[in-house]
């Protein structure tokens, strides 16, 4: 028997007939007909390689391990359904707020938001995408439930919990055809030569970029554009030779079309850790809880875990 083959509809056809025995009369109950109630419940008596039921002329009756199997699939099946009406009191018309990186925004928050729609429609789901260097500031303010993004600096993060999903590299890109695109070991005094866009001062990408090009013996940039703004950076970088640097997932979609490279800079301390960030000791709402779930839910669908 393989248990992995089993379904929640399984139980359901089995613990209706069981209640009313008759497939015509369960269906009627669970808001189908008769036939998928019959085939499933065929199904589930393959699977536990086992009848469950008597045929009888007046109906079905449950046979002795039809009894037993009973007592467990109604206990267990009435604290699913008492969990699922307990979550949906607590969800009621509540709002989830997360502020979360734009790398995230574009890649796994569209995914974990649609499953958790798909569940809750009626509850609100509010994204803030600001700059990442206020993220401590609004989790600690209470003006949002939680933040989903790279791992802030350790001074910032004294009072918070912090739970590692992936890691994601700091990348230098470029327009398809720039003039460093085929070159190997690209040197960031090579970068200063061409217009740089970087994320605001005070956000955790920037504190990350101005670690590593001080270590590559530039003091600054030379000529510099900062913003947060994705959509401008992207678009800038398409009509010139500017580079960007940004987490990978921010122009993944770009490097899948080909209309964006990644240049080969040697720059391993610019692997980061993306995660959920919290107030330690503070209780998160339901909805907060499963949004959180989704996000783990799509970041193993994406296989970026």
């Amino acid at each position: 028997m393989s248990h992995n083959r089993i379904r929640m509809r399984h139980l359901r056809c089995f613990l209706a007939v069981a209640r009313h025995g008759s497939a015509t009369r369960a269906a009627e109950v669970l808001g189908t007909v008769q036939p998928s109630v019959s085939r499933s419940l065929r199904e589930f008596e393959e699977e536990m390689g086992s009848p469950l039921f008597e045929r009888t002329s007046t109906g079905l009756e449950l046979n002795e391990a039809g009894r037993t199997l009973l007592s467990y699939v109604s206990a267990g099946l009435g604290q699913v359904d008492r969990g699922i009406e307990t979550m949906r009191g607590q969800m009621g018309a509540q709002k989830v707020t997360a502020f979360a990186m734009p790398n995230v925004v574009r890649v796994v928050m569209p995914g974990a938001v649609r499953r958790f729609k798909s569940l809750y429609p009626e509850v609100d789901v509010e994204l803030e995408t600001v700059a990442s260097g206020l993220l401590h500031h609004r989790l600690r303010d209470g003006d949002v439930d939680f933040g989903f993004g790279r791992i802030t600096a350790a001074e910032k993060m004294a009072g918070l919990n912090f739970e590692h999903l992936y890691s994601e590299g700091l990348v230098f890109f470029a327009r398809a055809g720039h003039p460093l695109a085929q070159r190997a070991g690209v040197k960031v005094a090579e970068i200063d030569g061409f217009p740089v866009i970087l994320p605001s001062g005070g956000t955790i990408i920037r504190d990350e970029i101005n670690r590593f090009v001080i270590s590559q013996g530039v003091s600054g940039f030379s000529n510099m554009i900062e913003t947060v703004c994705f959509e401008f950076s992207r678009n800038y970088l398409q009509a010139s030779d500017a580079v960007v640097c940004l987490p990978l997932g921010a122009m993944r979609q770009e490097i899948a079309a080909g209309t964006v490279i990644t240049l080969d800079v040697d720059a391993p301390q610019l692997m980061g850790a993306v995660g959920i960030s919290n107030v330690a000791g503070r209780k998160l709402s339901a909805p907060a809880q499963l949004l959180i779930q989704m996000i783990r839910d799509e970041v193993v669908a994406l296989g970026l875990s």
